[in-house]
């Protein structure tokens, strides 16, 4: 059965399950291979649709792109999609570990998240965001200035995924900033 599933962050300070865990003996993927020319792709129609919204274009953030990368891999290869970490450490947890705050009073970050049993390009995956009014506001937020795409595929991907060939896609926003001494979150 082929199947597409997209979720977004919820507010860092609210980030509950949006997928349940699997066991270990039904989660490992096959071999997990990063697409760099995905996450290459995806930035550029992203930055288009934000420049076609009067927005300005996101910066590739070394620090979310390893985030995101690691989640989208601990994603196939544990069996289990969601926002949370395997361990269930927050979304909060997870992206700050990569996204150094030090040296910022205050900063921000937000998630999307997709997969598919069926191959998918950029145009697809930027146009299933924005079919989410959630995902969509996330691509769109004038607060970001910075992302990271993670873009994996695993040809047998177990737990949540089934055993099937299996495309995750995260991508992370992120802002960081001096001055006022707050830490704020606009993921949906």
């Amino acid at each position: 059965m082929k199947r597409s599933l997209v979720f977004v962050a919820l507010l860092l300070a609210f980030a509950g399950p949006v997928a349940g865990s699997t066991s270990a003996a039904d989660s490992t993927a096959s071999r997990t291979v990063l697409l760099g020319a995905l996450n290459d792709r995806i930035l550029i129609r992203l930055n288009a649709t934000r420049a076609s919204n009067d927005l300005r274009p996101l910066v590739l953030s070394d620090d979310l792109q390893r985030a995101a990368a690691a989640h989208s891999r601990s994603m196939l290869d544990g069996g289990f999609f969601q926002h949370e970490s395997q361990d269930g450490s927050p979304f909060a947890v997870r992206v700050k570990h990569f996204y150094r705050t030090a040296g910022y009073q205050r900063w921000s970050a937000g998630e999307n998240l997709l997969y598919s049993t069926s191959e998918i390009d950029a145009s697809t995956a930027i146009r299933m965001w924005l079919n989410s009014p959630s995902h969509r506001a996330n691509m769109l937020n004038p607060a970001w200035h910075e992302v990271g795409i993670g873009s994996f595929y695993a040809s047998a991907a177990g737990g949540t995924f089934g055993g099937e060939a299996t495309w995750v896609i995260t991508m992370d926003f992120g802002t960081r900033a001096v001055g006022k001494s707050t830490y704020t979150s606009t993921g949906k």
